[in-house]
């Protein structure tokens, strides 16, 4: 008998907490509804550095020896399979006197991450006004862009302002590769 009347309180304490979560809050919530689906947010991309091309960061000795040519090249990743990707080549870029990019590489959007083909730079010293052919140290730069650029500075791919006057900032993303090169006076010049 005793245990059947300590099971009855249990009882309707199950009861009412099974009332209590199926009744649900009963503080009023607050409800905001969106307007539209927010626009995704931009994601960097990416040099994959094992596939550089020279490996090397520093080159030594370009004119001696027979190298008298050098190709330089990146692949690129970007999450965002759909942004258009733009490689910009810089020889001794200078942020006192810019002046602009040496040759631009759009790469093809092959519906993945990876880009299927290759931004190619090739430097030939024997060529007429070759970009390397001073001696001295040179800087070989790949600008790699999801967005227009503004001198070497990446535009905001949107921006959307909120009724309460904050602004979000959906980013544009710039990554760069950079080589030095040492041009020597030898076989090629």
């Amino acid at each position: 008998m005793a245990k059947g009347l300590l099971a009855l309180p249990l009882w309707w304490l199950g009861l009412a907490w099974v009332a209590g979560m199926a009744g649900g809050c009963l503080v009023p919530q607050d409800d905001t509804l969106l307007e539209s689906i927010p626009q995704r947010r931009n994601r960097p991309p990416r040099i994959v550095e094992t596939q550089v091309q020279p490996p090397n960061p520093i080159i030594q000795d370009f004119g001696a020896g027979g190298l008298c040519e050098l190709d330089f090249s990146v692949l690129v990743e970007d999450p965002d399979v759909d942004d258009l990707l733009t490689v910009r080549w810089y020889l001794d870029y200078d942020n006192q006197n810019p002046t602009g990019f040496f040759r631009e590489f759009k790469l093809a959007n092959n519906g993945e991450p990876q880009r299927g083909d290759r931004a190619t730079l090739r430097i030939n010293l024997r060529a007429a006004n070759s970009a390397l052919s001073t001696p001295g140290v040179h800087l070989v730069e790949a600008l790699v862009s999801d967005t227009r650029l503004t001198g070497r500075e990446p535009e905001p791919v949107s921006t959307v302002t909120l009724d309460g006057g904050t602004v979000i900032v959906n980013p544009g993303y710039a990554v760069t590769q950079a080589w030095f090169v040492t041009t020597v006076r030898g076989d090629c010049l």
